[in-house]
């Protein structure tokens, strides 16, 4: 049914079309609530309908939709039809060597958590917010003008990086029903330079070869090359070629395909965001990760939203993760183990993916949940200046007894999310240490705290916190 949807030339111009509407209409509410007080923020970010929809709804509906779906975000994403249209009259100049590295993708998104979240508020303040969108739709079109075809979607979008990762995970994926279909086909539509620029139906703008594609991590999900395809009738096991298909779990991840320095690097600050993300929600936890900041902020003298911002940035983000990632290496180098850092980096960081992806689907479902008493108010006040101060006046009190049958629940999920990660960390450490002949076992036994030091301490913190939070 998905790929007959493919098919119309409708699907997904009318979702993009509709997704850059409400894009639009949630940066004009943004606009119409500001703030400086950060107190006043706290609670604006939840009752100013922007901002709910964007941060506690959109955001983790990318995140949830990556892990189970793929990249089914990028088929409905506004910039993709923006920086499409903007590349057919723009320049169409061939993005340089460290554009395609994906490092300015790994900055964007490091700039973005750095000085927009924790120095800028961003996710607080919807004025803020509102500029930040902004800032994306100007970058899509922007690259759009200057080089050719999907470039922003491909080596600048922020959350570039998260969806491909994750998508690893995906039981679904673009792939061609037919491989011999491709190989007795004369024209080549799908990948064509005649079609690169063609409103419907063109050729993969990121330059895949759909019957050589076999993961999740860099198709946009876009159809246009089924659309492109004159042999796009089904094939001979009755599945249209190409398309949208079923697939093994977790395949991308199980075939252990290197990650890049750019993505390791993106990595690296991500598990370090999900671990502030998911501790802070616990007063106990969150106090515990938050003294190295602060007693360096302190030792330094250190003061103002700027200076706080990226010491809490580097600490949380970059330092912390740093430690965590490099000890497994270096006892398992102290003891004798011979691994390059940077195998160790590129093919054993795969390993981290899983469980980034269970705690990262654990914050989401957090963020959805926790939001909910406030839509009862968001219809009569959509910017939500009088909810957030009737709020913390405590002329309003929030409705919490939806949490008696919700709280179990959830936990048993988070549970279940982790340990799933974990055990997917743990087999792709197995297979790595496999594959690249480990001569001693007790050994490579040190190589495996590296999903069990990240993915414990996520456990232990889940189970401390909702049995004694």
């Amino acid at each position: 049914m998905i790929n007959k949807l493919f098919r119309q030339t409708w699907f997904p111009l009318g979702f993009q079309i509709l997704t850059l509407i409400v894009f639009v209409v949630l940066i004009i509410l943004g606009f119409m609530a500001n703030t400086d007080d950060m107190t006043f923020a706290k609670v604006l970010r939840n009752t100013n309908l922007a901002n709910l929809i964007v941060w506690s709804y959109w955001w983790p509906l990318i995140i949830l939709s990556a892990i189970f779906l793929g990249r089914i975000w990028c088929t409905v994403c506004p910039m993709e039809l923006l920086t499409s249209l903007a590349s057919k009259i723009g320049l169409k100049r061939k993005p340089p060597a460290f554009l395609r590295s994906g490092w300015v993708m790994t900055l964007f998104y490091v700039l973005i958590l750095f000085i927009g979240i924790h120095t800028l508020s961003i996710h607080r303040v919807p004025t803020r917010m509102a500029i930040y969108m902004l800032v994306l739709l100007a970058a899509a079109v922007g690259f759009g003008l200057i080089y050719s075809r999907n470039t922003f979607c491909a080596n600048v979008c922020p959350v570039g990086h998260l969806l491909g990762l994750y998508s690893r995970l995906a039981p679904m994926g673009w792939r061609v029903g037919d491989k011999t279909v491709c190989s007795e086909c004369k024209d080549k539509s799908c990948v064509s330079k005649k079609t690169a620029y063609v409103f419907q139906g063109r050729s993969c703008g990121v330059g895949l070869r759909p019957e050589k594609l076999d993961d999740n991590t860099e198709c946009l999900l876009c159809g246009q090359c089924l659309k492109a395809c004159d042999h796009n009738n089904p094939g001979q096991d009755g599945r249209p070629n190409p398309g949208w298909f079923p697939r093994r779990w977790f395949k991308d991840v199980l075939e252990l395909k290197p990650l890049s320095f750019a993505q390791v690097a993106f990595c690296i600050v991500v598990s370090g965001f999900i671990v502030y993300e998911v501790f802070t929600e616990w007063g106990t936890t969150g106090e515990l990760l938050l003294w190295t900041p602060t007693t360096i902020e302190t030792a330094l003298g250190i003061s103002g939203v700027w200076g706080q911002g990226m010491v809490m940035s580097l600490t949380l983000f970059v330092a912390l993760p740093l430690l965590w990632w490099m000890i497994p290496f270096a006892l398992f180098r102290t003891v004798g183990g011979r691994l390059k850092l940077s195998d160790y980096l590129l093919r054993f960081g795969i390993a981290i993916i899983p469980i980034m992806a269970a705690a990262h689907a654990i914050k989401a479902l957090l963020k959805t949940t926790s939001r909910i008493p406030y839509w009862k108010y968001v219809a009569s006040d959509p910017l939500g200046i009088n909810t957030a101060t009737s709020i913390l006046d405590n002329t309003i009190t929030l409705d919490s007894t939806f949490k008696v049958w919700l709280d179990p629940v959830l936990t048993i999920l988070f549970l279940i999310l982790m340990g799933v990660g974990v055990t997917l960390s743990v087999l792709v450490v197995r297979k790595l240490i496999v594959a690249n002949h480990f001569e001693s076992r007790w050994r490579s036994g040190f190589l495996y705290l590296l999903p069990v030091l990240y993915g414990g301490g996520f456990s232990v913190m889940l189970l401390m916190w909702r049995l004694m939070g």
